[in-house]
């Protein structure tokens, strides 16, 4: 009976965990390469040079992440040698990770969307669907014959929907932040393991305890 018992229960956690509406799937327009630099409110390359995640209430949705990048090309917006941005913490509400020591194309907007979540305090944000691309080290600007990230040629008509590449202007130093987001490495080169989170957490979590209550059942029943 009680192995009956445990097996219904487990079967309840995974139904529930996996029910409609339990997660959520990022979904972007297709821009065009004349669109992406036209929405955006800031457009650079630079290094991501670190990450934090702000503080928030634990027992609400994840805080937004404010990556920091050493800039060293601005294609539009007034920006600084060094920039940050926030993005939401979690992929299925659009959040965009960059990892610490990549050098990005970045599409930012200084609108508070709803993807990110809270004030992260910072005035730029960039989600999945504005278009950020990994491009290769270097300090000079973008040329036609570059590639992106994943092998795609740049091409002359996405440079000329960016325009001219300037110098940042000077300031917007390093700080020092709150610790890095889970799962990305920080600026000291530590990692922060990421927490079960979704569904899958719930179904880790509650066939830990299904497993655990299983094994005292069955050591009550051999000492009987």
């Amino acid at each position: 009976m009680g192995h009956r018992l445990l097996l219904v229960l487990l079967l309840l956690a995974v139904a529930v965990a996996a029910a409609p509406g339990t997660a959520c799937a990022c979904s972007c327009a297709v821009l065009t390469p004349a669109e992406q630099p036209e929405r955006a409110t800031a457009v650079f390359t630079g290094t991501a040079v670190g990450a934090r995640q702000v503080r928030g209430d634990p027992s609400g949705p994840p805080s937004p992440i404010v990556h920091r990048f050493r800039v060293d090309h601005a294609y539009k917006g007034d920006v600084t040698a060094w920039a940050e941005v926030a993005s939401s913490a979690d992929g299925a509400a659009c959040g965009y990770r960059f990892t610490v020591g990549s050098r990005y194309l970045v599409f930012a907007s200084d609108k508070r969307s709803s993807a990110v979540g809270g004030d992260p305090g910072v005035a730029l944000t960039t989600s999945l669907c504005d278009g950020n691309q990994l491009v290769g080290p270097g300090d000079v600007p973008l040329r036609r014959e570059d590639r992106f990230g994943d092998g795609a040629p740049i091409g002359a008509e996405f440079l000329a929907a960016l325009g001219t590449a300037r110098r940042p202007a000077p300031g917007g130093g390093p700080s020092t932040g709150d610790a890095a987001p889970p799962g990305a490495a920080a600026e000291d080169g530590t990692t922060v393991p990421p927490p079960l989170a979704g569904a899958a957490g719930a179904v880790t979590v509650a066939a830990v305890a299904l497993a655990f209550a299983a094994g005292r059942w069955s050591g009550r029943r051999r000492r009987a």
